[in-house]
This record gives C-alpha cells, sequence and structure tokens, in this order.
C-alpha cells in the first residue's frame, strides 16, 4: 500500500460487526476482499463467528471475500450461552446483545485514542430493546459515549455515473412523525445549520457552500393554506440565517416534492452535476431518506456529524432475511470505508 503519506500516518479504523445474525460479517468479508486502502482496518467483533460465516460462505461456493485469518480482528469474547444463541437470519435479544458490545467496544477504544474513526455495520434497534438497551440506534449511542451534545446524521452517496457528491442532514431523526412540527424551532435549525456547515467546509472542503432548505408542508405551505410553519417562522429563520452567514447562500424553503429534481439529474447526467446544491438539510426522516435511497440504495452512507471522530455507516439494514446466503450487496460497506478513510486523511492532514 503505497501513499504520500507516511505510514504511521495511516487512519486506523474499527470496523464493528453488527448484528451477527445479519449480513454484517459477510459485507465485512466481501468489502476487504481487494479493497486498496491507506488505511489500517480493525474488524471489532466475534472471531469465531466471523469464521463461521466465512467458512459456511465457502463451503456454498461463495468468493471474493477477505480471510479472517488475514484480517486485524480485536475479538470480542461472548459468554458461551450467549454465542450458542445466535443464529444467521434469526435476530434475537443475544444477537442483540453482541451487537451493542461490539459497538462500545469500539467506542471505548476509539476515545482511548487506539482508532481514528468507526465504522459501523448494521445492528437491529428493536433487538438492543430486547437485550435491555434503550437507544433509537447507534447514532444516539455514539453521540452519549462521546459526551456530544451537538451531532447529526448526514447521509453521504457519491454517484457511480457522474462526479457529483449528494449529502442530506437531517433535522430530526428517529421520532415519530407527528412530533415533527414540535420537534422542529429556530435553534434546531440553527445548530443543524452549524454541524452541516462544519462538515462542507472541514471534511469536503468546501468553503462556501450553497445548501437547500427543505419545506415542512406540501407547497412549503402554499403561503399558510397548507400549514403554518413556514409563515410562522421558517422563511424569517432561512432569512436571518443568510444575513449572518455571508459565506453561504441558504436556498429555501423548497418544497419538499421539487427539492430532489436537480439531485436526480445530477445523479445521471453529467452535464447537470453543477446544478445541484452542496448540502441539502431536510426537515424529517423520511423527507431526506426516501430520495436518498431512492437514488443511492447501493451507494448511501450514513456518516454522523458532530463527532470527536469520524463515523460512517452503510445505509441499509441487517437483512435477516438474506443472511448467510451469500447474496448480500457489499457496495454501501465498500463505499462506507472508503468514505471513512478518506475524511480521516483529510483530518490528520489538516
Amino acid at each position: 500500500m503505497e501513499s504520500t503519506i507516511a505510514k504511521q500516518e495511516y487512519p486506523h479504523l474499527a470496523v464493528t460487526m453488527g448484528d451477527p445474525a445479519g449480513i454484517g460479517a459477510e459485507i465485512i468479508l466481501k468489502a476487504l476482499r481487494d479493497l486498496s486502502l491507506n488505511a489500517r482496518i480493525t474488524v471489532v467483533g466475534t472471531t469465531s463467528l466471523l469464521e463461521k460465516n466465512y467458512l459456511s460462505l465457502t463451503k456454498q461456493g461463495i468468493s471474493g471475500m477477505a480471510n479472517p485469518a488475514e484480517l486485524s480482528i480485536l475479538d470480542v469474547g461472548l459468554e458461551r450461552e450467549i454465542e450458542e444463541q445466535i443464529i444467521l437470519g434469526a435476530g434475537n435479544a443475544a444477537s442483540g446483545a453482541a451487537s451493542f458490545a461490539y459497538l462500545e467496544t469500539a467506542i471505548a477504544r476509539t476515545l482511548a485514542g487506539e482508532f481514528d474513526g468507526i465504522v459501523t455495520a448494521p445492528i437491529a434497534k428493536s433487538l438492543w430493546k430486547a437485550a435491555g438497551h434503550e437507544y433509537p440506534g447507534q447514532t444516539e449511542v455514539l453521540a452519549r459515549r462521546s459526551q456530544t451534545d451537538k451531532f447529526g446524521m448526514l447521509f453521504v452517496a457519491r454517484s457511480p455515473h457522474t462526479t457529483y457528491t449528494l449529502r442530506t442532514l437531517l433535522a430530526t431523526t428517529h421520532i415519530p412523525l407527528r412530533q415533527v412540527p414540535d420537534a422542529l424551532n429556530p435553534e434546531l435549525m440553527s445548530q443543524k445549520l452549524d454541524l452541516l456547515v462544519q462538515c462542507l467546509h472541514t471534511d469536503f472542503g468546501i468553503e462556501t457552500p450553497t445548501i437547500a432548505i427543505s419545506g415542512l408542508n406540501p407547497h412549503s405551505g402554499e403561503a399558510g393554506q397548507l400549514g403554518t410553519e413556514e409563515v410562522d417562522w421558517l422563511i424569517s429563520w432561512i432569512e436571518s440565517e443568510q444575513k449572518n452567514r455571508p459565506n453561504l447562500k441558504l436556498i429555501g424553503p423548497v418544497p419538499p416534492d421539487t427539492l430532489w429534481v436537480k439531485v436526480g439529474q445530477a445523479w445521471y447526467n453529467p452535464e447537470a452535476t453543477n446544478s445541484a446544491y452542496d448540502g441539502y438539510l431536510a426537515l424529517y426522516h423520511d423527507q431526506g431518506l426516501i430520495p436518498v435511497k431512492l437514488l443511492a440504495f447501493d451507494y448511501a452512507i450514513n456518516t454522523t456529524i458532530g463527532l470527536p471522530f469520524i463515523r460512517t455507516s452503510p445505509d441499509h439494514g441487517t437483512a435477516f432475511d438474506i443472511a448467510g446466503k451469500g447474496i448480500a450487496n457489499a457496495t454501501s460497506m465498500r463505499e462506507a470505508i472508503k468514505l471513512a478513510v478518506d475524511l480521516t486523511t483529510q483530518r490528520i492532514k489538516g
């Protein structure tokens, strides 16, 4: 592995196995096969389960995987009674407990300085709950353990058709839809905008970004006829932020049904890449993630911004229904690792 960066300055990344009953082990082994990186990678999980996955898939004639014997593995040992309950495709409280232990181990070692960033394989939130861990998701655990109050879920996808990179930040994340209007306010929006601007500057080198901000209601409220949040505070907030941030160009509130048109054009058409914006601020989970997953299901990456270290993750779930069958697509995991390498390298250089 040759690089202009000194070897000791290669970023060292932890890659967690996620729920061991899901596709995490498979996509990690596939992603690390012949993946040329200027980085050191350590898989955080249970060695015996990783090897069991590898042997099972190999017996099925599945190739194109890294051999666990050739990987750096931080073994998180499980009690025998827990490990014996873990069966591919059948997630349960035991697999939920294991995935939580992998994440906590990676966070602790990263905060101790052993790793520069974390790439997380998918977990099942319901199985965390079954194991006694009451968290909405991995993002919230990462924030709590690192004592981070201001953080955000940014979804990044690099088009395989053009040079365009989509960056979508969610203003609210894992809350019921009926709670979204009450959760949104100028203070929260300013915090999220701060995070997005800082990330675009620090991690992507964009000094004067153009950022599109979605409306909440159909047609952005139609002047109050279809909802009043825009006229009550969102429009005035955008105007105030634009005045206070002369280095930015803020567009919005853009009606949610047209916000993503330029993104779709830039994703497929090289001549349209300059028409889309540097960043998008969506107001709630599905408003931002339906277009992301529609365009870039295999390429989208979830990265938590605001943390003291880089964290990325594939933007898909555990896929228990196909676990162990050798058909899981590792593209998103591969892209998550590559993005984590790029972002940690940028921070090391900077």
